[in-house]
């Protein structure tokens, strides 16, 4: 997200960045950079207001406006915080570049607030600088290839289940309607394979598969709402807050006793464990986490792709019933190919996808040092946006930018791309630790797919656009056909 309301640069990179807040003197400066109007008080809060002219919802289509009136960077003024903004490729190299070894990005204080007071460990989403640090590095084994291939199997296991769901529940017409729904569950399922290493059945949506689902989406429902609203959880347990207080308890309670007899599986035979189940392993391995961040860490790497995988899941299908060409494309190989590890154009479908439709709108951090930002001498401390769901679709990195071409991700199509114009995933340290399970969960969820239906679209010629929630979703219900082939 690319603004958190009420957030505060913590003491330690204060003192730090006064240290170094000093003007590179070589840029243009700072009180220079273009922006709208500005009022007393609300600052530019009042874009997103009635008469406004903008939604919060769509914020990247904001920015997007807001850049062709004002320049790749412009300055907005929210909450009493100068936020930079740019849509610029190179601009967001500079970003990552002037992060620091920490980075800090706009936290989550009411997340922040609700763990620290409830759960006596942070994790990774809310935390900064050494603290965040430590959780980060307690994750990293989810990046290693060889953890994540010790998955693919099991999830291959869940993605059949779906793809046999979807030939029982489908009209007799093939029609399956809100398709996104679906894939929530799948997305459940697909990462219980990993943690807590107990495969949650969400696909037969039984009382427990309904209570873990329903509490995934409050999780993401009550982060939002806390996030872009007054703060009144300070004051009392505002409606948002409570979300996350029962959606924690129920995930909680659910992973927590799965965990405990993983735990016991690992005293017995540690080799089997960390053959079958290596994420949660290392957790349990790991001197520097106590219980509570075992727990905290599962439930993160839990909660941390449910609704990004549905949604790119269900993009690229949207993408995919649209174009023939590609589909077929996309089907010789799955029916080709016996490791989703080398299936280059499957591969190429997601990063088209998410080239197109990122679930996240924005790359956001407090500078650690000065840095020039389109030209403009930015000190350090300042929160700069970088709004990849704009850049990624611009005609200066992507030829015929709003067209669906997986092949312009494919080695030797003559289309180099700019290596920061499109990062779903962030970049740096920050980047998401999940990412290379969360590609294998929907690689093989596709082939699946591809080798059973021909994947047609409900919907006519009806444009598909995505909402602000936590993460960008699909703004409307998905309907497809799935033909037997």
């Amino acid at each position: 997200m690319w603004h958190v309301r009420g957030a505060k640069v913590p003491i330690n990179l204060k003192f730090h960045l006064k240290v170094f807040s000093y003007s590179t003197g070589t840029g243009k400066p700072f009180a220079a950079i273009p922006t709208p109007r500005c009022l007393p008080l609300i600052g530019h809060g009042y874009l997103f207001g009635p008469g406004g002219g903008f939604s919060a919802e769509k914020l990247t289509e904001a920015v997007y406006e807001l850049s062709t009136r004002l320049g790749s960077v412009f300055k907005l003024r929210l909450n009493g915080e100068d936020i930079v903004i740019t849509v610029d490729a190179y601009d967001t190299r500079e970003l990552f570049r002037h992060e620091g070894r920490y980075p800090y990005r706009p936290t989550f204080p009411a997340l922040y607030h609700f763990r620290q007071k409830q759960f006596r460990s942070i994790g990774i989403v809310p935390g900064n600088g050494a603290e965040w640090h430590r959780f980060r590095a307690a994750v990293l084994p989810l990046l290693r290839p060889a953890v994540v291939q010790a998955y693919a199997a099991r999830q291959d296991e869940v993605a059949g289940r779906l793809a046999r769901h979807i030939r029982a529940l489908r009209a007799a017409d093939g029609l399956l309607t809100d398709v996104f729904q679906f894939l929530l569950h799948f997305a459940v399922e697909a990462i219980s394979v990993t943690s807590p290493g107990e495969v949650f059945p969400c696909l037969r949506d039984d009382g427990e598969a309904r209570e873990v689902v329903g509490a995934s989406v409050d999780f993401m429902d009550g982060l939002y709402q806390t996030l872009i609203g007054l703060p009144l959880w300070r004051l009392y347990r505002t409606a948002g807050y409570r979300k996350l207080e029962r959606s924690h308890a129920v995930i909680c309670r659910i992973l927590e006793k799965n965990m405990k007899e993983m735990k016991l599986k690992h005293e017995r035979n540690p080799e089997e464990v960390k053959k079958m189940h290596p994420f949660m392993a290392s957790l349990f391995e790991n001197p520097t986490l106590n219980w509570d961040d075992v727990v905290m860490l599962a439930m993160e790497i839990f909660l941390g792709g449910i609704d990004a995988t549905a949604t790119t899941l269900t993009m690229t299908l949207h993408y995919l019933s649209r174009d023939g060409r590609a589909q077929e494309r996309a089907r010789a190989e799955a029916l080709g190919s016996g490791d989703v590890q080398h299936a280059p154009y499957l591969r190429a479908c997601l990063k088209e996808t998410l080239r197109l439709s990122p679930t996240a709108g924005a790359n956001s951090r407090y500078l650690a040092q000065p840095a020039l930002v389109g030209g403009y001498s930015v000190p350090a401390g300042t929160l700069v946006s970088s709004f990849g769901s704009v850049t990624s679709r611009s005609e200066k990195y992507f030829k015929d930018a709003d067209a669906y071409a997986p092949e312009r991700w494919l080695r030797g199509s003559g289309e180099p791309a700019h290596p920061f114009a499109s990062l779903p995933f962030g970049h740096g340290p920050r980047m998401c630790p999940g990412r290379r399970l969360a590609l294998q969960e929907m690689l093989l969820l596709l082939r699946q797919l591809l080798r059973r239906f021909e994947i047609l679209s409900a919907d006519g010629n009806m444009n598909l656009g995505m909402v602000y929630r936590m993460n960008r979703i699909p703004e409307r219900p998905v309907h497809l056909y799935f033909k037997d082939i």
